[in-house]
């Protein structure tokens, strides 16, 4: 079984289509909009992508990972019940 516990969400505006980042494999927002439009939604310019950045089982959590770690609520509500959200404990 999975956990992913997510920490916060946060709200970003896309500046542009989401096509058009060069950087969009860093940008969190990004990634979530590309995910969005894959499965059929829309995202554009304009647009707040609301994401939550999560740990999977391996607890993985560097920085160059960050985008790839965020997650449209969508994407974990729909994960069914091998997923789990809460909150990291101090």
């Amino acid at each position: 079984m999975v956990e992913i516990f997510c920490l916060k969400m946060i709200p970003q505006r896309l500046g542009k289509n989401p096509e058009d980042y060069p950087d969009a494999k860093s940008q969190p927002h990004v990634q979530v909009a590309l995910r969005m439009k894959s499965r059929g939604g829309t995202a554009r310019s304009g647009d707040v992508i609301p994401y939550v950045f999560c740990l999977g089982d391996s607890g993985e959590s560097s920085k160059s990972a960050q985008a790839e770690r965020a997650k449209h609520p969508e994407e974990i509500r729909k994960a069914g019940s091998d997923l789990k959200i809460g909150k990291l404990s101090d």
